[in-house]
């Protein structure tokens, strides 16, 4: 089974009506990586919170600074 195949099972569960996902957020780290290895990662830290080995939050504090596009675009 693909790993983006994996992934979308457990976030997306056959069955399971009432349950839904409210906001997963992503962020890019500093390497790129592909699909599979990303899907991959993020199954593992899923299978992890579930089963008990790390810590869930239902709460994430976010102390981001809010900045516009346009300072990440390139203008000739």
């Amino acid at each position: 089974m693909r790993e983006m195949d994996r992934l979308t099972k457990l976030l997306f569960p056959e069955g399971t009506e009432g349950s839904k996902i409210i906001d997963l957020k992503f962020f890019p780290g500093e390497q790129a990586v592909t699909v599979e290895e990303f899907c991959k990662d993020v199954h593992a830290a899923f299978v992890q919170a579930d089963s008990g080995q790390s810590e869930k939050s239902e709460w994430f504090h976010e102390s981001t600074t809010r900045a516009h596009v346009d300072r990440f675009l390139m203008t000739a």
